[in-house]
């Protein structure tokens, strides 16, 4: 009959393209296929990006190294400087206290008296130009105090408030300051050497009472 053979075409047609869908690839099939076809396997075109995202990673490393290694480097050669100017800037090498003394064996005095109890000691160097010159009230060292190198240039300038030190300050021939002069007793000979680095020279005399002693007084080069 017509539709018994119609029926059975139309169930032939249905078994057939359950047959097609069957053998239908799956997405991962076709992707092996895709990769098949291409110059690389998936496997080694995964490696050869590792290794490129390896060696950029490398080259970045080996570049923050050298310049971790080079700043660590600056950071070094800035503190060797550092620690090299302060040596160079340090105002004295040597420092020998000796046993006290009486200062007129280098120096001869003159006192001033001035109005309201003040008086005037001017200290000179032995048949040589003035020394120092020092304010005294109830014979007590008070307000300035000056001395001189005996070339005339002033050698310390000083504060006091009857007896106690208020400020001072050193000074080489050339006008600069003489930084962190060591603290000195005053009726003790003292040996001094000084580094003006301005000048690049060394500077080495004997010192008593806030004053140079007469004929004591060198230069030296520094060496480069």
């Amino acid at each position: 009959m017509l539709g018994d053979g119609f029926l059975q075409q139309m169930a032939d047609t249905l078994k057939y393209n359950r047959d097609l869908l069957g053998k239908k690839k799956s997405a991962r099939e076709i992707y092996k296929d895709e990769v098949k076809q291409r110059k690389f396997t998936y496997e080694t075109y995964e490696l050869k990006e590792v290794r490129a995202r390896v060696e950029e990673r490398l080259k970045r490393n080996r570049w923050n190294e050298f310049a971790n290694r080079t700043i660590a480097n600056l950071i070094l050669l800035a503190i060797g400087y550092g620690i090299y100017w302060a040596i160079q800037s340090w105002p004295y090498l040597n420092l020998q206290e000796k046993k006290p003394i009486d200062g007129s064996q280098f120096f001869s005095t003159v006192v001033y008296h001035q109005p309201k109890g003040i008086d005037l000691r001017v200290d000179f160097f032995h048949r040589g130009p003035k020394a120092a010159e020092t304010f005294f009230k109830d014979g007590l060292r008070h307000q300035n105090a000056e001395s001189y190198y005996e070339s005339g240039e002033q050698f310390r300038s000083a504060l006091y408030y009857r007896d106690t030190l208020v400020t001072e300050l050193y000074l080489f021939k050339s006008g600069d300051t003489i930084r962190n002069f060591p603290k000195l007793i005053d009726d003790r000979l003292h040996h001094v050497k000084v580094k003006d680095p301005r000048r690049r020279i060394r500077v080495e005399f004997d010192f008593y009472d806030g004053k140079v002693i007469s004929g004591t007084y060198k230069e030296y080069k520094l060496r480069l």
